[in-house]
């Protein structure tokens, strides 16, 4: 096959949830526990403490990372929720579906090919990785150049002078340096002949959270007040086309803007920016936020690169405010297609218009006008004019009859959630319900409704469903002036699995009774109408793939140091890891025996440097009093040493795990620790069991305020 593509069939939707591994579950539930009980923490020290509660500070969603204060009265409640994951029990699950979900991810992690998505429909496609690797570096060095590494550290510094005005540095981290990555445009024409891709580009600053909100502000008061059509999603499309009169003498121009985000440039944007200001007031200072989330590198193989030019401006896919720029840009745009006396409408870089009671020389005309509107902003454009019939999104419009029905993309085949897919019951069982209301809402009549989903109603029944699709009439209204009042809920998201034998919410709500009954001081904080459950996904085959061709990539990546030295000691057989003292990012046991009656005492502890730093620090709280209380080992070991009792210490590496980074949100170093202390006491006899409100120590170093 051309390019060394290879179609992969699995024959069901990669949203397909496996069951975990009683360990990745776990480890999965005590993060979850452990931010739910840091927001009970912060919320409960200021319900009781309000004199503390300062003035109101715009955070723009970003949390403290400050430890949340120890609360006494939540002692009872912490106490119940350590003893809920200690105890979680486990069940034999054995179903024909997860049996080969489990065979499938097996083969993916030992397949030394990566799997390409495609970029508008569920395929995916096995390639080598010196041919991706070359797909890749073609799209990036097509707009993209080397750039210095100082020009990431000017990037980061911006980041941080922007968050300290906003005083808001120490909730921030710096910009991650994720590996940028394509999908596959299987969709387009000879695509098997001539390959197109999608470069998308993960690394971003979280400044661009800050443009974000700003920029859906701007955009809301430009629609509300021009009335301009910026469609968000296909029932937008649907009521558009419904309004529009006497159809059957119109005509539809469709357009798309080539790589739109890419295209849009720094003075396109300042001519966005300028046009908004007439609807809405923009200061300089939003202004240069809006601005500076648009300076972003992009990282392949750990080196940086830069749009080309003099700027390292770009508006990349995936960034936060990406969207939302591609919004404002299209209103400017459709301010300037108004002019034409068309009604016109954007969906991002999707476009169409209905020419009303217009020949077909004059529609050409306002493609051509259409054309040059984009080529002044630099933009490129395909167009089709003269139609009757159109494609948009995902749904086909008639204008010959005034009907518009479901719109499924070439090479696509709908694929739905299994049956027997891992997910909590409450989506499995919505479903059917969901698809039938979907395909009913873009479906014109109750004919157009089964001209369509034969296709749906077999992918339905592929994946174990009963369900019979039936149209049901939707009316859209709007009227639902029901008042609700608020409440301020503090979610618990525990993950499910059908292979958990505990039963989670029953035994939590039993808690929440228990330790907050009516005429606490925190029940009216906490209690069943303020603290809510809802069931959390464990990963799917998408992010197994995902998993998978990260470390294939790592594989590829040039090595710094080809023979790594794994022991510095003078003398190796002395090591206290094996001839491994230099490994980092690792679990460790000690392991005390006394020499009187050898009794073994074990302890847990992990390390982001090398273990032979951490082993060094050891060593000096056992020699120095006064670090004798730095860890629960060494004041174990010097009440050995107060006793003049003689003893023994063996090291070993219980697992590795990574630290926290940028890109991932996550500390899988700490929670590796945790899990051992919680869930396997017999390896951490002298660790203390409140391990699970202990604090990352391995953030602190990646956030703004500490970048220099």
């Amino acid at each position: 096959m051309a390019h060394g593509f290879e179609l992969i069939d699995l024959g069901y939707s990669t949203k397909n949830i496996p069951l975990p591994s009683e360990k990745d579950y776990l480890k999965c539930l005590i993060s979850k526990a452990e931010t739910f009980m840091r927001n009970i923490r912060w919320r409960s020290f200021f319900f009781l403490n309000p004199e503390v509660t300062t003035e109101h500070k715009e955070t723009y969603g970003f949390k403290s990372t400050k430890p949340a204060p120890f609360v006494p009265e939540l002692k009872e409640f912490e106490d119940g929720m350590l003893n809920l994951v200690q105890n979680v029990e486990f069940k034999k699950i054995s179903n024909p579906f997860q049996k080969q979900l489990s065979k499938d991810v097996q083969k993916i992690k030992k397949d030394n090919k990566l799997y390409v998505a495609a970029d508008k429909t569920t395929n995916f496609y096995k390639l080598d990785p010196n041919s991706y690797n070359d797909l890749l570096e073609q799209n990036i060095t097509k707009d993209y150049k080397k750039a210095k590494p100082s020009a990431e550290q000017r990037n980061n510094l911006g980041d941080k002078e922007i968050a300290d005005i906003l005083d808001i540095s120490d909730r921030i981290d710096t910009k991650s340096q994720s590996q940028a990555f394509i999908t596959l445009k299987d969709h387009k024409p000879n695509f098997m002949n001539k390959p197109t891709c999608r470069l998308i580009n993960p690394c971003k600053s979280e400044i661009g959270k800050i443009s974000k909100q700003t920029l859906e502000r701007i955009n809301t008061k430009i629609i509300n007040s021009s009335k301009f059509n910026q469609w968000k999603n296909t029932d937008e499309v649907i009521h558009w086309f419904d309004n529009a009169d006497n159809k059957h003498e119109c005509a539809f121009i469709s357009f798309d803007v080539c790589e739109f985000y890419p295209s849009i440039s720094e003075d396109l944007l300042n001519k966005a920016l300028d046009f908004a200001s007439t609807y809405d007031k923009i200061t300089d200072d939003e202004k240069h936020i809006i601005h500076h989330a648009k300076k972003s590198s992009l990282y392949n193989k750990c080196t940086p690169w830069t749009k080309r030019g003099n700027t390292n401006f770009d508006v990349t896919m995936g960034s936060f405010d990406g969207a939302e720029t591609c919004e404002l840009v299209g209103l400017y745009l459709l301010s300037q297609l108004d002019d034409l006396g068309i009604n016109v409408g954007l969906y991002r870089d999707d476009g169409l218009a209905i020419c009303h009671n217009k020949t077909a020389r004059q529609i050409e005309l306002i493609k051509k006008k259409i054309c040059k509107i984009f080529a002044n902003n630099n933009l490129r454009i395909t167009i089709e004019a003269n139609k009757t019939s159109i494609n948009f999104l995902d749904i086909t419009m008639n204008l010959s009859t005034g009907s518009y029905s479901p719109f499924m993309k070439p090479n696509n085949n709908p694929l739905y959630v299994n049956r027997e897919s891992n997910h909590p019951p409450t989506i499995i069982r919505n479903i059917p319900e969901s698809i039938n209301k979907r395909l009913s809402k873009i479906s014109f009549s109750e004919t157009t409704f089964k001209n369509a989903t034969p296709v749906y109603q077999e992918a339905l029944n592929k994946s174990g469903y009963a369900h019979e699709l039936k149209f049901k009439s939707n009316k859209r209204n709007n009227d639902n002036n029901s008042r609700k009042r608020a409440r301020r809920i503090t979610w618990f998201n525990p993950p499910y699995s059908e292979n958990v034998y505990t039963n989670i919410g029953k035994r939590f709500f039993h808690l929440l009774d228990k330790c907050f009954p009516p005429g606490h001081q925190l029940h009216k904080l906490i209690n069943r109408s303020t603290v809510k459950l809802s069931y959390s996904c464990m990963p799917n085959i998408k992010q197994v793939i995902s998993s998978h061709n990260s470390s294939i990539l790592r594989k590829c990546e040039p090595k710094t140091d080809v023979n790594p030295k794994s022991c510095n000691c003078r003398d190796d057989n002395n090591c206290p890891l094996e001839k491994k003292c230099l490994t980092s990012c690792v679990i460790y046991q000690a392991t005390i025996t006394r020499q009187d009656n050898n009794q073994d005492e074990t302890y847990v502890g992990l390390t982001e440097n090398t273990f032979k730093s951490r082993f060094n620090g050891h060593m000096s709280s056992f020699r120095n009093d006064s670090n004798r209380h730095a860890t629960t080992l060494s004041e174990y070991i010097w009440t050995l040493k107060d006793a003049n009792v003689p003893y023994t210490i063996k090291w070993k590496v219980l697992s590795r795990a990574k630290a926290y980074s940028t890109s991932r949100k996550l500390c899988n170093l700490c929670i590796e620790e945790k899990y051992f202390i919680i869930r396997r006491p017999d390896l951490s006899s002298l660790n203390k069991r409140n391990e699970l409100m202990s604090a990352c120590r391995h953030r602190k170093k990646h956030l703004l305020c500490n970048y220099k």
